[in-house]
């Protein structure tokens, strides 16, 4: 797949000690077998902070609805 757009909208960051919740919604198009494809939705990441670097431990990903 070849990603020809990615749009992020609205972040949000909630940091509480050494975890973090993210979420945002999003845009995109790619192109795949010579296809045209375009998706949004939204995605929540959930990540924690060991020996100083923050890990992904959590994603969960929803389509817009249709």
């Amino acid at each position: 797949a070849r990603i020809d757009t990615w749009r992020e909208i609205d972040p949000v960051v909630k940091v509480f000690g050494d975890a973090a919740v993210v979420a945002y919604d999003f845009e995109m198009a790619f192109e795949m077998g010579g296809q045209r494809i375009e998706a949004g939705g939204r995605d929540l990441f959930f990540f924690v902070r060991e020996n100083g670097r923050w890990w992904a431990v959590g994603d969960q990903y929803s389509p817009y609805p249709r």
